[in-house]
Formats: C-alpha cells, sequence, structure tokens
C-alpha cells in the first residue's frame, strides 16, 4: 500500500464523547471526576487571549510612543538662497526646507517686520523684500520646534541717480549722471517752477551717456530724475 497518498487527517472528539472519556479514564484512575466543563476547557485559550489582549495593545501603544518620543524634539532643517530678481528689481529668495518633518509655519520679517511669503509647495517657499536689512526665516515643525535664521539683504535698489557734473552752454543746462542700480527712467523725468508751477520736460536726453539736456529755466526749477525703482535724485536749478 502506498502510505504517501494517504491524507492526514486530524482526529475530532465531539464535546460530549470527550467528556464522557474524561469520566471514564478518572473512575478507572480512582481520580475525582473533572468538575470543568470540556467546552470551558476548550475555549481557555480564547479566553487567555481575551484576556490579556488590553495588556498587548497598551504595551504595542508604549513602544511606538517611546519610538516617536525623539520627534518630538526635531527642529526643522532648511536653507535660504537668493535666486534671481523678479520684474520690479526685487531680490527673491527661497526657503527650502530639508528635514521630513511636516512644516506648521512658515514666516519672514524683514527689519523685524513681518512681510509676505508665499508656498510654491509643501517644503518650498518663496520671498521678495523690498528694501536692505536683516532677512529673518522662523519655520516651526509639526511638533512646534522652530528654527530661526537670518540673511542681509544688500540687492535691493534703494538709491536714487547720482550727478556727476553739470555745466551750461547755449541757455542750456547738462547734466550728467550716473545709475548703477536698475537704471534711470528718463521718461519720467520731469521739473517743476517753484513760482509758476509749470512742468518741464527735458529738452533732450542721452541714454548712452546718462546726459540730461534742459533750457535754462526763468525760475528756480526742482528737477526730479527717477530711476526705474522709484527713487528719485532732486536738484535746484535757479538762474544767478
Amino acid at each position: 500500500m502506498d502510505t504517501n497518498n494517504i491524507p492526514n487527517i486530524e482526529p475530532k472528539i465531539d464535546a460530549l464523547t470527550a467528556t464522557k472519556m474524561l469520566e471514564d479514564i478518572f473512575d478507572e484512575s480512582n481520580v475525582t471526576p473533572n468538575t470543568v466543563p470540556v467546552e470551558a476547557l476548550a475555549g481557555y485559550d480564547d479566553f487567555e487571549r481575551a484576556r490579556f489582549l488590553p495588556q498587548r495593545i497598551l504595551l504595542i501603544a508604549v513602544i511606538i510612543l517611546w519610538l516617536l518620543l525623539p520627534l518630538m524634539f526635531f527642529a526643522p532643517k532648511y536653507e535660504i538662497s537668493q535666486v534671481r530678481m523678479n520684474e520690479q528689481n526685487l531680490p527673491v529668495y527661497t526657503v527650502e526646507v530639508t528635514s521630513h518633518m511636516p512644516v506648521r509655519a512658515v514666516e519672514a520679517l524683514l527689519n523685524g517686520e513681518s512681510i509676505q511669503i508665499y508656498a510654491k509647495d509643501s517644503k518650498t517657499y518663496a520671498v521678495e523684500p523690498s528694501s536692505n536689512g536683516t532677512l529673518e526665516i522662523r519655520v516651526t515643525a509639526l511638533n512646534k520646534q522652530t528654527t530661526v535664521r537670518s540673511v542681509e539683504v544688500t540687492a535691493v535698489d534703494d538709491m536714487g541717480p547720482k550727478l556727476v557734473s553739470s555745466r551750461m552752454d547755449d541757455s542750456r543746462v547738462y547734466l550728467q549722471m550716473a545709475e548703477n542700480g536698475t537704471g534711470i527712467n528718463y521718461e519720467s523725468i520731469y521739473a517743476i517752477g517753484a513760482e509758476s508751477g509749470d512742468i518741464v520736460r527735458p529738452e533732450s536726453y542721452n541714454k548712452e551717456t546718462g546726459t540730461i539736456v534742459f533750457q535754462f529755466p526763468k525760475e528756480r526749477m526742482d528737477i526730479y530724475i527717477p530711476d526705474k525703482r522709484g527713487n528719485a535724485l532732486h536738484l535746484s536749478m535757479q538762474m544767478q
């Protein structure tokens, strides 16, 4: 006979037969009969599992909290860098969060005053300071740990054009200008008569040389020469 093909079948005894077998065994052995129902013995394992289930759950929770505890003290990490100048000739700084802890809040302060900061995604932010000074970035993680870093902003053009020289020739005044920032806004140059209030535009200007030409005024004139950021040089011109 090929015993390899005989299926492995575990014998099963119902509770009634098991109880009768135990009683016979106790009688033959002169032992006090079993008073615990077989059904109770069969369910003892389930009872034990149910009894210790809350403790096991509590133990697992304690282990998880113990593993997560260091995360409660991790401070966020990030990098600040200037990436470009925008259309208004303002520097654009990015804040790249490198830590894995989710971010709760990101704040930007310029010289102690809060300014707007834009979220490009959950890890990248951008800020455009409108003046020079100390830019402070505060990043707060989900665990309420905060990291504060600062950079000095120096790229904002906050100086107006400069007068290099001036001369008068043929009833005209020639102003030689220089502007190393955003450049002179020649189309917006004007002068105002101190008494008449008349607005006078330059007779001509040369963007290549920075030369501005006015007709010599008959009264004192206040001249305003702005750059493309709105910074303006104020000059007074008067006939001697």
